[in-house]
């Protein structure tokens, strides 16, 4: 019984400090500086005065990681005309992120963080991988929204919709 008590007491002090430090709607959103598929670095800070979607997927070439980047591809022309960059972030390394990238055809650049410390900023940090979740940052650098109900789908879409 002491067992099935602390094991309890475990997973439970896991799920509520793995994501204590996300920031929340309203916050200002952490500078960062993360490399794309081509190795070239990009930071929060240089787009602002422009809006920026982030959103965080598990892995390059899974069904989800596929899934995901579809949604944002297909939006992509509508938000970039509202002035939106997107980034798509998952811990894998440029050379995978190159690979997918190239296979999948993007227009937006894919950030690798293999450390895992932007992914946990924003609470997109999983129990086996990187959750699915977006947010939405205004060109002051204030986090305007936080997309994470499961349906990815929707997250572009409703994006856009906070634009309006």
């Amino acid at each position: 019984m002491k067992i099935m008590n602390y094991f309890s007491f475990v997973i439970f002090a896991v799920f509520l400090f793995t994501n204590i430090n996300a920031i929340n709607i309203g916050d200002e959103a952490p500078n960062f500086v993360l490399y794309d598929q081509n190795g070239f670095p990009h930071s929060l800070r240089e787009h602002r005065g422009q809006f920026v979607l982030l959103f965080f997927y598990g892995r390059d070439f899974t069904p989800f990681g596929i899934r995901d980047v579809k949604f944002f591809e297909r939006m992509y022309q509508p938000l970039k005309q509202k002035n939106v960059v997107i980034y798509g972030i998952s811990n894998d390394f440029l050379k995978t992120h190159q690979l997918f990238h190239e296979k999948s055809k993007l227009t937006y650049d894919l950030l690798s963080d293999p450390d895992k410390e932007v992914i946990g900023l924003y609470g997109a940090n999983g129990w086996f991988e990187t959750k699915s979740i977006s947010v939405l940052i205004s060109p002051d650098g204030k986090l305007i929204n936080k997309y994470c109900d499961g349906d990815v789908k929707n997250y572009p879409l409703l994006a856009l919709k906070n634009l309006d």
